[in-house]
Order: structure tokens, then C-alpha cells, then sequence
């Protein structure tokens, strides 16, 4: 039967198809092996190529540059102004604080160079200043401030974060001979950076603010007798009335707000308590500034004014603070400084590198000095009777006259004198007039000569009167000549109590002409 035959018939068909795949298969991979051999084979070709290449630059001779022509370096650029009274050099690093002394005899200036300087400030109408460097051992300090007795003054450390008081020695004769560290204070908080300190002109605190809106009152033992949250959800400065009864602190807030440091009539802390607050501006506040009696404080804001307040008042008796007058300031988008003369009739703005004064008395612009440093003003300070103004920044300290305050003086005097009724104190108004304006031409013809002076370099030496290096022209003296005095100490270091290390100090005497950095 056919379904018996278990054999089945050849097909030639299923062959020939499975001959096809294996020779397809065989191809496929004979193609794919070639394939890489192919690729590895080409990085080494060009890799001899370029060898080739590479030996035959390296025996060709390069071809030879064409030299610039040899061009003459143009005239050393110096910063020069009329109102430029000398420049105090002497640090090598970049300023970060300074301050006067309870009864204005030194200037206290620190920088990133690890050393504090004091200046004599009756050297700063001469030629060559004296200074006592006191070195700082493995840091350097960011704010700066005197005793009260002028006997010792207060740096905060940067890299320790903390402050160190510092007592200065002095020699048989009563001159300043050295400063050594007394007492240092311990770390409140490792990661904040303290963007304001001071110390009561009464003694019996010290007032620290960071800028984790921490405000600090510390005993001169080194003791936190309170800290208080600023309530600036970021706070920008902190200022120590001179009166040392009120802080002011400003921040992100549109207020400046007013504490009371309040003590006992025995003399026991009594607590820190909100006093009354600066109000009116729209936006934050970069600072503010209080004269010496605290009757006015003047703040500068981002809004692009600043305001002037009276603060003559008894707040705890229900009296508010009465705005005096309000203007608007060039730019509003950088940051700004303001200050007030002691006497509470001159305001300076420091916007960049740009000082602005302002009439307390009227509101007017009196005058702008541009371009003081290359960099940023990095604070301002008047010397107690208001007739020096000095400016930090860069490596050196410029030391102006204050023009613009004795203009302001007048403009008091004059507006007493229309709002006075009793005959002897007319007379007296007009006294005074005559004589503040007698003073006004003198600094005037001191300046006028300055100019001249200034102008007659120019053309001798080709000399901008812009800064570069920190270097400016002679001092000038009330006849317009150059300041010839002698010094009072030799032209060269004189070791008083060690050298370097801490408490290190040298009294040294420098010229205007050159000495310190550039």
C-alpha cells in the first residue's frame, strides 16, 4: 500500500536554499572581520603620518615674529584734587577699617596685610607721617575701634572670628611705644561674618552685628550680656550712636530701626529695648549715619534717596521722629555708604569710588569727588571737628579737607540769624558769620593753590589727575609750596617693642612721596 512506504522523495528545492544561507552566512562574517582589521589598521597609519609630519616641522626652522616697535611707557597716573589735604600710605594689603580716637590725636587703620597702623593725626598737615604698625599674627583684622581712654583698641579677626583687644604701651617720654594683645574675646557663632562693631563711648559695652541679623551686647570681659534677632530678614549695618546710648540697624527692610541700650542709674545692664523706628523710604537700606549728640540720623536707601531725620526727641513720652528733608541720589543700584559730620551739618554719600556732600541745612549738592580710588570707598570717617574728612580704600587713606562743611556752617549761622529775635544773639549770629567765612577763604585760597600747584605738574610732567597706583603730589602747605617741615623721628624704621609676631609693633615715619604700596 502507498501508506506503508515510510521513505520520503528527495527535494532538490530545500537544498539549494540551505546551500544559499550557509554561503550568505560565511560571506557575511569573512566581511565583518575584514572590516576591522580595516579600521584598526588606519589610527596607525595616521598616526605615522603624523610623526612624519611632526619631524618634518621640527626640522624646519619656525618662521621668525615680527617685534613690535619699541613704544616709550606713558607718564606714571596719580590721583590729584584741590581739596586733597596728603594720602596716608603704609599698608601693602587692601584697607578693610579704621577710626579716630575719643580725642582725635590718632587715626586707627587696618588692612588685609595683616598689620594695624596709627597715625598721628598732627603729621597729616606735614609732609611725613608717622605711624605705630602693630603686626598680626596668622590673621588679619576687618573692623576696628578705640577704647574710650584712648588706652587700647579692638580688631575682629577674620579667620579666628572673634575680637582681641589690644593695650598700648607707651615709652618714658609718653610717646606710643608699642600695643600687645590683652584679652581675646570667644567665638559667638563660627559660619556668621560680623559686619559691624563698636564700643560705647561710656565703656561699659561693646556692640557687635553679623549678618545672620544677630545683634550682640558684650561686656569688655568678654561676657554676652544679649543678643537680639535685627528683624531685617537681612541686615546691612549696624551704627553705634556716639552718644552710646542707641544702636541703628538697617537691612532688607524699608526701615531703620532704634535700639536703646539701656543701663541702671547704678550702672547694671538693663537690657536692649526697640526705641522708635526711621520710616518712610520704599525699599531697603544700605545705611545710616548719626551725628554726635544723636538730634539727627540720615539714612540712604536702594529707592535712590536718602533722608534726613529729627531725632531730638523723647520717644518714651509718646514724641515721633519728624523727617527734615529727603533727596534723591545719582544712582540707586549700587550700593551706598552715608555719613554725618559730628556736628550734624554735612552729609557724605560714598557710591562706588565717588564721594557726594550734601548741606544738612538746605538739602543742596555742595560737591563730588570722583574717582578717589580704582576700587570701591570702603568707609569714611570726620575727624571730631569736622574739618578733615578721611576715605579707606584701595592700600592708602586720602585726607581731604571738608570744604563742603564749612559751607554748611555759614548756611546755619545764616538761617539762625533770620529766625532769631533777641538783638545780642543777632549780633552774635553775625559774628559768627564773619568768621566762618574768614575760615572759608582761607581753606578756599589753600585749595586755589592747590589747584594751581596741581595744574603746573600737569604740565610739566604730562600727569591725568586720575589714580592708578596710590600715588599723589606733594602736600601743599597754606602758601602753596610744598610742605618742607622736619620730622619729628628719623627717615627710617625704629623698633619699639619686638618685631613681629603678635603684639609686634614699629613706629615708622613715611613720606606722601611714595612710601607704602601701590
Amino acid at each position: 500500500m502507498a501508506g506503508s512506504d515510510t521513505h520520503a522523495a528527495y527535494d532538490p528545492t530545500v537544498f539549494f536554499i540551505s546551500l544559499v544561507v550557509g554561503a550568505t552566512v560565511i560571506v557575511l562574517v569573512w566581511l565583518i572581520r575584514r572590516s576591522k582589521s580595516q579600521t584598526s589598521d588606519v589610527p596607525e597609519k595616521n598616526t605615522q603620518k603624523k610623526r612624519t609630519a611632526s619631524s618634518k616641522q621640527s626640522s624646519q626652522k619656525p618662521p621668525k615674529k615680527k617685534q613690535a616697535p619699541w613704544q616709550k611707557p606713558g607718564p606714571a597716573v596719580q590721583f590729584s584734587h584741590p581739596e586733597l589735604l596728603t594720602t596716608l600710605k603704609g599698608h601693602s594689603g587692601v584697607l578693610t577699617g579704621g577710626a579716630f580716637s575719643s580725642n582725635g590725636k590718632y587715626f586707627i587703620s587696618t588692612a588685609d596685610d595683616r598689620t594695624v597702623h596709627i597715625w598721628f593725626t598732627k603729621d597729616f598737615d606735614h609732609r611725613h607721617h608717622r605711624s605705630l604698625r602693630v603686626n598680626i599674627e596668622f590673621d588679619h583684622a576687618t573692623k576696628v575701634c578705640w577704647s574710650p581712654d584712648g588706652k587700647a583698641f579692638i580688631i575682629q579677626k577674620a579667620a579666628a572670628n572673634c575680637m582681641e583687644v589690644y593695650k598700648v604701651t607707651r615709652k618714658d617720654d609718653g610717646s606710643l611705644g608699642g600695643a600687645q594683645v590683652a584679652l581675646t574675646f570667644p567665638q559667638e557663632d563660627r559660619e556668621a561674618d560680623v559686619i559691624a562693631m563698636d564700643v560705647a563711648v561710656s565703656g561699659k559695652f561693646i556692640m557687635t552685628c553679623n549678618n545672620k541679623n544677630q545683634l550682640t551686647i558684650w561686656s569688655l570681659r568678654g561676657d554676652i550680656m544679649e543678643t537680639l534677632d535685627t528683624r531685617h530678614g537681612e541686615t546691612y549695618s549696624a551704627t553705634l550712636s556716639p552718644c552710646g546710648r542707641f544702636v541703628a540697624t538697617t537691612g532688607f527692610t524699608p526701615d531703620v530701626k532704634v535700639w536703646e541700650i539701656k543701663f541702671g542709674k547704678t550702672g547694671s545692664f538693663e537690657g536692649v529695648k526697640r526705641a522708635y523706628d526711621l520710616t518712610g523710604h520704599r525699599a531697603g537700606i544700605y545705611s545710616c549715619g548719626i551725628n554726635s549728640d544723636s538730634t539727627r540720623m540720615v539714612s540712604v536707601s536702594k529707592d535712590g534717596t536718602w533722608r534726613l531725620y529729627d531725632t531730638n526727641i523723647e520717644y518714651d513720652k509718646g514724641q515721633l521722629v519728624y523727617l527734615l528733608r529727603s533727596e534723591p541720589i545719582e544712582r540707586k543700584d549700587y550700593p551706598a555708604s552715608v555719613r554725618l559730620t559730628p556736628d550734624g551739618r554735612t552729609i557724605v554719600i560714598a557710591l562706588g569710588p565717588t564721594l557726594t556732600f550734601y548741606s544738612a541745612i538746605t538739602g543742596e549738592k555742595l560737591n563730588t569727588i570722583a574717582d578717589v580710588y580704582t576700587g570701591d570707598i570702603v568707609d569714611v570717617c570726620f575727624d571730631p571737628d569736622n574739618k578733615r574728612v578721611l576715605t579707606l580704600g584701595d592700600k592708602h587713606i586720602r585726607v581731604f579737607h571738608n570744604v563742603a562743611g564749612y559751607i554748611a556752617t555759614i548756611q546755619d549761622f545764616e538761617h539762625s540769624l533770620k529766625k532769631a529775635t533777641n538783638a545780642g544773639m543777632k549780633e552774635r549770629l553775625k559774628q559768627q558769620i564773619k568768621d566762618a567765612n574768614r575760615a572759608l577763604e582761607t581753606i578756599r585760597k589753600v585749595t586755589k593753590n592747590c589747584r594751581a600747584n596741581i595744574k603746573k605738574t600737569q604740565a610739566l610732567d604730562n600727569i591725568q589727575p586720575r589714580e592708578d597706583d596710590g600715588a599723589v603730589d606733594k602736600d601743599i602747605d597754606d602758601t602753596g609750596e610744598p610742605d618742607e617741615l622736619p620730622l619729628d623721628f628719623e627717615d627710617f624704621d625704629v623698633e619699639a617693642s619686638g618685631s613681629g609676631g603678635v603684639g609686634g609693633s614699629t613706629v615708622v615715619a613715611r613720606s606722601s612721596e611714595g612710601a607704602g604700596g601701590n
